[in-house]
């Protein structure tokens, strides 16, 4: 099977996040090692992954646990009974230091509500490495849950984008445009998406320039990347429900603390580009 994805790569001094696809089915790599449950993420470990690394999964999993709730009903997929997403973890050899980090997303849906049922997060072990001396990998990690649980992977499957190809595409879900009011009451209702870069970061992120460090645009910049009210407020239009006590305080910086923030149109331009893979499947 296949999905669409987040892949991601390294670049100079920052790290670009973008979407691209998951791998079709021939590609991916049976996971049939140590297991993680929480109220509605179930990790499915590869059994080489040490227990360090193992744990920056978990939580980040218990992370997202306590900020989307759900209690979708139950579905079987691969002879299990799901009442969340089941992701399979993997860091292996992939194409070594400063290529693609690794890719993740959502490869199966539910017939209902066509939110994830099961998903992949598969990273490089050379960049992971790096990425843990450097102190990154709990936050790459907790952005690409979010890919896997459908922040920008499943946008425009949902009709939450405008002006998409254009230079000011928007998110126009309800709650996400609630909540970039109360950040922005003189702006725009509908949120700024990425507008730069390839398939890979446009349009399946915040825009870098207009909320700078938070945790889903598509640069990990600045000290702290709080996960906001408005990435909560995004995956209640997806169709969650949501703790919005859970999140981090956010505002929008100003553009001397872009600045600040290293966050130029450089960093944000990203090269990712989709494989020619289709959509996620649809569980019958």
């Amino acid at each position: 099977m296949a999905g669409i994805a987040a892949r991601f790569r390294l670049a100079g001094a920052g790290l670009l996040l973008g979407i691209g696809f998951a791998p079709s089915g021939s590609d991916i790599v049976p996971i049939t090692g140590n297991n993680w449950s929480g109220n509605m993420i179930a990790l499915r470990f590869d059994g080489d992954l040490p227990t360090a690394r193992r744990a920056v999964f978990e939580r980040a999993a218990t992370r997202w646990d306590g900020v989307v709730q759900t209690a979708f009903d139950p579905v079987t997929f691969e002879g299990e009974t799901l009442t969340g997403v089941r992701i399979d973890v993997s860091v292996r050899p992939l194409d070594g230091t400063d290529g693609v980090l690794g890719q993740a997303g959502p490869t199966v849906l539910r017939p209902d509500t066509e939110l994830p049922v099961a998903g992949i997060m598969e990273f490089d072990q050379a960049d992971v490495q790096n990425l843990e001396a450097g102190g990154r990998f709990e936050d790459v990690v907790l952005h690409e849950m979010a890919h896997v649980l459908g922040f920008g992977t499943l946008w425009d499957r949902k009709g939450l984008i405008t002006g998409a190809g254009t230079m000011d595409p928007r998110f126009v879900g309800t709650a996400s445009r609630r909540e970039f009011a109360a950040l922005d009451p003189d702006g725009e209702q509908a949120v700024p998406v990425a507008n730069t870069g390839g398939p890979g970061t446009r349009e399946g992120h915040w825009r870098e320039l207009v909320f700078g460090n938070e945790l889903m645009t598509g640069f990990l910049s600045g000290e702290v990347r709080p996960l906001s009210r408005l990435t909560l407020a995004s995956f209640e239009d997806l169709g969650y429900p949501v703790d919005y006590a859970a999140a981090d305080p956010f505002d929008l910086p100003e553009f001397r603390d872009l600045a600040k923030m290293g966050i130029t149109e450089a960093v944000r331009i990203c090269d990712l580009c989709r494989m020619g893979r289709t959509d996620p499947v649809v569980l019958n």
